[in-house]
């Protein structure tokens, strides 16, 4: 039986991402945008540091599990050294 030259899984194929380890997880649908807002968040103010001031995403419309209606934002801010 001859073995095939391509095809099937290889060592290092598939898509890379830009994190360093990634996990899946289940995520209500509704807060689907919002997950990936605050990602977006993390990754545009990753420059942080002592010499930015604090910066806060806009207020997003959301609903509870209960299906209160609430706005939710980001901040990302300095760590400040003591």
């Amino acid at each position: 039986m001859e073995k095939k030259q391509h095809g099937g899984a290889r060592p290092g194929a598939g898509r890379k991402t830009k994190y360093e380890k990634t996990v899946v997880m289940r995520v209500p649908e509704k807060y689907r945008e919002v997950v990936k807002a605050l990602i977006s968040h993390l990754d545009d103010t990753d420059m942080i540091d002592k010499n930015y001031s604090e910066v806060e995403s806009e207020g997003m419309f959301l609903r509870s599990l209960k299906d209160k209606p609430q706005t939710i934002s980001f901040k990302t801010a300095p760590l400040k050294r003591q």
